[in-house]
């Protein structure tokens, strides 16, 4: 708390009286998480390709929020802790960065690029997982302190690409039938 104080030029008791605890700056950090992620999710401007659509909410959307803020996007995804995942604020935020995925996976629906069979909750963890994997893949690429350096030799390489081509990969999966368990 002291060096969010410092960091912002503002004393220690500014800081415990906007935030009550480090806690509840942790919670505030949560939500606008959420919340900017959210923000760049709805702001892809949509065409009239829904597949390319629903790419694009990855490959800019998703990944905008990551390289824009890697220790946000760990902390919201990577890093939170059951206790954040109680505050009523962060829970709606989440679910409203949830809301703004699902629309466009619906719209992808309507548009006949999901298999009737598919349920819309499959297709958006399905999207998320995979997003959430090649961010944590793509941090990897930085050097320490900023990552682990475990895939540094791909920082060099056209990681938009990876990511438009595995998207487009899972997203035009949705329209074939559900595969069974075995």
């Amino acid at each position: 708390m002291r060096l969010v104080a410092e960091a912002a030029g503002a004393s220690h008791r500014a800081v415990y009286a906007l935030f009550g605890s480090k806690q509840g700056m942790l919670d505030a950090l949560a939500a606008h998480g959420y919340l900017d992620l959210a923000r760049r999710v709805r702001g892809v401007q949509p065409t009239d390709d829904a597949i390319g659509d629903l790419v694009r909410v990855g490959s800019e959307g998703f990944r905008s929020f990551v390289l824009a803020n890697p220790a946000l996007f760990r902390l919201t995804f990577e890093q939170v802790s059951a206790e954040v995942l109680r505050q009523p604020r962060v829970v709606t935020a989440s679910i409203d960065s949830h809301d703004a995925l699902a629309a466009w996976v619906t719209r992808l629906r309507t548009s006949g690029g999901v298999h009737p069979e598919r349920d819309l909750i499959d297709c958006c963890y399905a999207f998320h997982a995979t997003c959430q994997g090649l961010a944590s893949c793509e941090l990897a690429t930085f050097a320490p302190p900023a990552g682990p350096g475990f895939w540094k030799s791909k920082a060099a390489t056209d990681l938009a690409g990876t990511w438009v081509d595995t998207l487009h990969a899972v997203v035009s999966g949705f329209a074939h039938q559900p595969a069974t368990s075995v």
